[in-house]
């Protein structure tokens, strides 16, 4: 799986006609909780809905390349009430968190994510089903990296829920972010 999760993250970024600059970061594992909520109910006043992350981020992904990402991420065990809206040289999309979001804690800090099913794309590239999102807090701007992924399926989209720390890395240097964590 990692080998096709590689290969999907290359399509992408070549989708946008960027060599990515890719810095190697150990994540260990996730020390804090899975990012499913535990409670009952659909309801938007549910506590599982609070807002954990919130705004805007401009993402180095190469060389005079830049992606702009809008985000709002819920701790919702459905994640529909997340939202993520993506920009790149080429295309646009955007999806829901249908799937999982959340957050979890190492000793990098803090890192929200959300994994959902594509609403809409529009553009030239690489097109997927479901994409996911992570963002990390610290830095002056309140984030300094994030990670666009793309699955191809939902059972890949799940798999990366099972182990976020792993799935959803955050290697991307930030240029700009407006970020509110409520975690």
């Amino acid at each position: 799986m990692t080998k096709r999760l590689v290969q999907r993250r290359t399509a992408l970024l070549a989708a946008a006609g960027a060599v990515a600059l890719l810095a190697v970061v150990a994540v260990p594992v996730a020390a804090g909780g899975n990012g499913h909520a535990n409670g009952h109910g659909n309801s938007n006043t549910n506590s599982n809905n609070r807002l954990l992350a919130a705004g805007t981020a401009t993402e180095r992904v190469g060389v005079g390349v830049q992606w702009h990402i809008q985000f709002q991420i819920h701790a919702r065990n459905n994640g529909k009430s997340s939202k993520v809206s993506v920009q790149t040289p080429t295309s646009t999309f955007s999806y829901i968190g249908s799937v999982c979001s959340g957050s979890y804690t190492t000793a990098a800090g803090t890192t929200v994510y959300v994994v959902g099913r594509q609403t809409s794309f529009a553009g030239t590239g690489f097109e997927a089903p479901y994409y996911g999102y992570s963002i990390h807090k610290g830095g002056p701007m309140g984030a300094d990296f994030s990670w666009v992924s793309a699955f191809a399926s939902l059972s890949a989209a799940q798999a990366a829920c099972a182990n976020p720390a792993v799935s959803l890395p955050t290697p991307f240097a930030l240029d700009a972010a407006s970020v509110r964590f409520k975690v």
